[in-house]
């Protein structure tokens, strides 16, 4: 009998596409759930919250992974300060820093000058950014994507609203008059 409850219990989870897959988690389960991720070692439905996390990389749809740190992001996405070509050559006509993204990746950051939390998208189709917990928190952002590859934030879920393009190799430090306003991304 026990073992009949847990077999029922397994496959209604399954139904319901809770079931995570090594090192990722399902993005949009059945139930009402939003981005679901894992951070160490287990499952977090990002639309509550981020548990502690510093930075989500959104590899695929069904591979979401969040990490504690900034470097741990980095480290997961394969950015290397040191190839970053943007980045060094901004710091060598004394600009401010630009923030780390890695090469082929979008990255939202929770305040001005990539500071704060930071989302990264890999996939270029549009996200609801309250999926993630990051609706109308973006302060800054930086598109490290290959040529031709722009990205757009919106200001209403799915693309609608203003679009504001974000340039291939582009960063801007704030959002100007649009910041916290964005509620969808396309990477």
């Amino acid at each position: 009998m026990r073992t009949a409850r847990w077999m029922t219990t397994a496959i209604a989870t399954a139904t319901l596409g809770l079931v995570v897959t090594t090192g990722a988690a399902q993005a949009q389960p059945s139930g009402g759930h939003g981005a679901l991720a894992s951070y160490q070692g287990k499952t977090i439905d990002l639309s509550k919250g981020w548990q502690g996390a510093h930075t989500c990389a959104v590899f695929a749809q069904d591979d979401i992974r969040c990490y504690s740190t900034a470097a741990a992001g980095e480290k997961a996405s394969g950015y290397k300060r040191a190839t970053d070509t943007v980045a060094l050559n901004t710091a060598e006509v004394g600009a401010a820093a630009v923030p780390a993204c890695a090469r082929g990746w979008v990255c939202l950051y929770e305040h001005n000058d990539g500071g704060g939390k930071r989302l990264i998208f890999q996939d270029g189709d549009w996200q609801n950014l309250d999926d993630y917990s990051f609706d109308n928190k973006t302060s800054s952002w930086r598109n490290n994507q290959y040529a031709a590859d722009d990205g757009d934030l919106a200001e209403d879920e799915d693309g609608g609203g203003w679009t504001l393009e974000l340039d291939v190799r582009g960063y801007a430090s704030s959002m100007g008059g649009k910041n916290d306003e964005a509620s969808s991304v396309r990477g």
